[in-house]
């Protein structure tokens, strides 16, 4: 593990000196309190990291480590459902855990790792399969099937599927022999680098209205069905 020592702190922004090994947009802990950052700059002898969390209270000499991983979210069932901040920390569970506001350096799984979920798989020995291939899929909500798809760098035959039942999103759910007979386990999450486009073969024509029932949306921002919006706040609201 990659580690150096704070000599900079201004702001959200710390420099760091000690390592040469950090890499740009790693994830790194930051202090004692373990803070969330991102490298942002490298030279020869200075890494400069932007941190996620309040810096209030870091000193000189601190620890900053490495995880040899790009900042990445996860993808599962559960995050149609969810409320995050911006890496993706359930809000939900951060309140119970520390009240309304966020405590620094909390610690909580993106998604509910224990909660069973009701997956009807599709996939069956022998299949060949490669990236985006749909094997499974669940209903998250009353709306919205949630589909699990091959991750988009395996490629090979099905060796084995499970039945269809009630699965959490860490457990197996099918393995995949690839050219090179390695055998890859597939379960319903994916962590994906933050930063990262996922990789598609065709974009979708939007030809749907998104119908909120709220007048001034609808009339001056209207929406499309699977499109993308954002409401613009101050930073970290």
């Amino acid at each position: 593990m990659t580690e150096g020592q704070i000599f900079g702190i201004n702001g959200p922004v710390v420099k760091v000196k000690g390592s040469d090994a950090f890499e740009m947009q790693e994830m790194v802990y930051v202090g004692g309190e373990e803070l969330i950052g991102e490298v942002i700059g490298v030279t020869s002898d200075t890494t400069i990291v932007q941190v996620y969390e309040e810096t209030t209270g870091l000193k000189i000499g601190e620890t900053v480590k490495g995880t040899g991983a790009p900042l990445s979210i996860t993808l599962a069932p559960g995050i149609l459902s969810g409320i995050f901040d911006g890496i993706e920390r359930p809000l939900v569970d951060i309140r119970n855990l520390s009240g309304a506001f966020i405590a620094r350096g909390v610690k909580v799984s993106h998604l509910d790792e224990r909660k069973k979920w009701d997956v009807n798989i599709t996939a069956k020995a022998g299949d060949v399969v490669s990236g985006g291939d749909i094997i499974a899929s669940t209903q998250e909500t009353s709306l919205i099937e949630h589909k699990i798809m091959v991750p988009p760098n395996v490629s090979g035959t099905i060796d084995w599927a499970a039945t269809s039942g009630s699965y959490n999103i860490t457990e197996v759910i099918a393995k995949v022999r690839t050219a090179e007979d390695a055998v890859i386990d597939i379960t319903m999450k994916q962590e994906w680098p933050i930063k990262t486009a996922r990789p598609y073969i065709k974009r979708q024509m939007l030809k749907k209205p998104l119908v909120t029932g709220q007048r001034i949306i609808d009339t001056m921002f209207p929406l499309a069905k699977c499109g993308a919006a954002a409401v613009p706040g101050g930073f970290g609201t």
